[in-house]
């Protein structure tokens, strides 16, 4: 008993190892197109949890956020992002959502700003084109065979669409627009 049980053993480890040389990772490559959709949900993974920081008191209080990155054949990027109000608080409290908290939660995950004025919750300019521009370009697209122009063309083609779902349903709202625009309609 003893002895088929080593022999079984020996078997199973000498085949892996056979099995594990003939694995020539080197001559695997993933996709560009798999490595970026891997770099945006890196990023998102990383920042969709300044959404919550500072929720309630400067901005909207968000319970979940759910986001999807999909790369078309025509090389544009499409982001989709679901924002779900918090229903505890805002099934009672009348607070209905507004285009700036669609952009709000767009500039928190990539920039951890607000983009518009505490007091008058008017636009800032904090979150423009070019700093969104470089935030992405330094924190997502560097990549060492992607060039400027490069990058420049997948900022140009990359869409958002952000849905801030209120308790309420009737009382949601989407926005969308080139993911760089300094303001999403």
């Amino acid at each position: 008993m003893k002895y088929r049980f080593l022999l079984v053993f020996f078997f199973i480890f000498t085949y892996s190892k056979l099995f594990a040389k003939d694995l020539q990772l080197q001559k695997q490559f993933i996709p560009l197109k798999d490595f970026i959709i891997l770099k945006y949900e890196l990023f998102f993974k990383e920042n969709t949890k300044n959404i919550f920081q500072g929720g309630g008191v400067f901005g909207v209080a968000y319970q979940n956020i759910y986001y999807d990155i999909k790369i078309n054949n025509d090389d544009s990027i499409d982001i989709s992002i679901n924002a779900i109000m918090d229903k505890k608080r805002y099934s009672s409290k009348r607070y209905y959502p507004k285009l700036k908290d669609c952009n709000q939660v767009r500039n928190k995950i990539f920039m951890n700003k607000y983009g518009y004025s505490f007091l008058t919750q008017s636009f800032n300019n904090l979150v423009n084109e070019v700093n969104l521009s470089n935030e992405i370009k330094n924190k997502i697209l560097n990549i060492s065979s992607l060039d400027n122009e490069m990058k420049d063309y997948l900022l140009d083609k990359t869409n958002i669409k952000i849905k801030v779902l209120h308790p309420k349903e009737k009382r949601s709202l989407s926005c969308s627009g080139k993911l760089l625009a300094a303001e999403l309609e």
